[in-house]
């Protein structure tokens, strides 16, 4: 039990670190092409030091060589004038001379070969952080374009969420007005049952009763009593 615990536990620490490495990803990024940069600075540095040591030792050789060429002039001097063991001494530091010049040779032949392969490293890394700048730029360009379509996604969202509730508000407050005017109605009708005009407005509507019934009632009796007086 102990065990699934503790395995638990490292699932969840790494999760957690996985989601803080994903929401810092640019972040992450741009701090690894920085830290590429620092290093191709450094090989840089590097492959112009080997450059310049690479040139001291070639100039070295070059000195050498003029050296030995002088001595063999020297030493066929020294023969023309029959100074044979002179020549022989000439000869022999001659030897030794060669023997540096060769030394000097082999270490410039080292350099031009660790030159050209630090070069192509350089080339290769500045071709390889290019590239990724570009991805990265196009990779930012994203983001923000995801960004923004987020958030006017989440603004619509809002009005939506707005708008539905002014609507539902104001079905409310119809309803509500609604009630009331029935309440009114009601009471109104209640009051005019109280006071027997409802009554008298459905006799009136029936035409029972009234002013009108009467002033019909008043007339046709004076048109009766008329026809009844003699002439």
């Amino acid at each position: 039990m102990l065990s699934k615990i503790m395995t638990a536990l490292r699932g969840k620490a790494n999760e957690t670190g996985q989601s803080v490495v994903d929401s810092q990803a640019l972040r992450i990024l741009d701090q690894e092409i920085r830290d590429s940069e620092n290093h191709l600075s450094r090989s840089k540095t590097e492959l112009t030091r080997l450059m310049g040591q690479r040139q001291l030792n070639s100039n070295k050789a070059d000195t050498l060589e003029s050296k030995i060429a002088e001595l063999e002039k020297s030493a066929e001097a020294a023969l023309d004038k029959g100074e044979e063991q002179l020549a022989v001494e000439v000869a022999e530091r001659m030897v030794a001379l060669q023997d540096d010049l060769e030394a000097e040779r082999a270490i410039v032949s080292e350099y031009d070969a660790s030159i050209e392969k630090l070069r192509g490293a350089i080339r290769g890394t500045d071709n390889q952080l290019r590239q990724l700048k570009q991805q990265v730029s196009v990779v930012k360009a994203t983001e923000s374009a995801q960004k923004a379509q987020s958030a006017v996604a989440a603004r619509h969202s809002g009005q939506n969420s707005a708008m539905s509730s002014a609507m539902e508000s104001l079905e409310r407050i119809k309803e509500r007005q609604q009630l009331n005017s029935a309440q009114m109605q009601a009471a109104d009708d209640m009051a005019a049952e109280e006071s027997g005009s409802s009554l008298e407005s459905r006799l009136k509507a029936a035409g029972i009763g009234g002013q009108e019934r009467k002033a019909d009632d008043v007339l046709a009796r004076l048109k009766a009593k008329k026809n009844a007086t003699p002439e």
